[in-house]
């Protein structure tokens, strides 16, 4: 039995629920598996990172129950797996740096794994701990110490000076609506229409363009907007990028709204 868990602080800052895709569909999570029913080595032991900029109650019960909370986890604190339920929506027990509860199983919440902070003028975001980042003249480029993935922030004035949505020879395989600490953007994933070597990225990006291309554009206000792109190999590290967006926090208003707790 899990004896402690989390309820969601929920404001403008939250991800989205997603809206009708207008290319393929998928199942919510983008094939981010969802945990097992059972606890499994591949989840009891392992660590998680707070990743909502809002971060989670911890509960003494695997209920969304405000006399429950036993603690506020902020983003970026960690915590390990002890145990996992599937009901009510998934729960994990946790063990904290002082006490042990339970926190909801959203993959939009938490992350497997821990993650670094990164912040600059435009904004903040937690990147896995084996990441690193080069500030550009154009933008900043995330990536894995090794392999080819990236993943790009550029920020403009408008969303028009992003410049065209897509890729030259990339078909949209996949659209969602999505909210990004307050701000909505579509989600749009790309493919190749073949499996082309790696080719870089315009403007001067040390980010390369592999077989997958996702972005999603927001606009904060008449003269800000930002672009947040990541560039693959196959679908399964779609995850990576959805970690990356589900953190990110930005200094304009409906990203810095107060937040209030879930419903109980």
């Amino acid at each position: 039995m899990v004896g402690a868990c989390a309820a969601v602080l929920v404001c403008a800052c939250g991800p989205g629920t997603g809206g009708p895709s207008t290319a393929a569909t998928r199942t919510p999570g983008h094939g981010t598996p969802s945990p097992a029913a059972s606890p499994t080595p591949q989840l009891v032991g392992t660590t998680r990172t707070v990743l909502s900029p809002l971060g989670l109650f911890m509960h003494s019960e695997p209920t969304l129950v405000s006399t429950n909370h036993i603690g506020n986890l902020q983003q970026g604190a960690t915590v390990t797996v002890l145990d996992y339920r599937p009901d009510s929506g998934g729960w994990f027990k946790v063990m904290g740096q002082s006490t042990s509860g339970c926190i909801v199983a959203d993959p939009t919440l938490t992350a497997m794994g821990s993650f670094t902070p990164y912040d600059a003028t435009s904004f903040s975001v937690l990147v896995p701990e084996n990441w690193t980042f080069a500030q550009e003249s154009t933008d900043v480029v995330f990536r894995p110490q090794s392999g080819t993935l990236s993943i790009v922030v550029r920020s403009a004035a408008t969303l028009s000076a992003l410049g065209a949505a897509g890729l030259p020879g990339y078909t949209n395989t996949f659209t969602q609506e999505e909210v990004v600490c307050g701000y909505t953007g579509n989600l749009l994933e790309y493919a190749s229409g073949g499996a082309p070597a790696a080719t870089p990225s315009p403007a001067g990006s040390s980010a390369t363009h592999l077989a997958m291309y996702a972005d999603i554009r927001l606009k904060f206000d008449t003269t800000h907007a930002m672009l947040i792109g990541f560039n693959y190999d196959n679908a399964s590290q779609i995850g990576d990028f959805e970690n990356f967006y589900n953190s990110i926090s930005f200094p304009f208003p409906l990203c810095q709204a107060t937040a209030t707790p879930a419903p109980t």
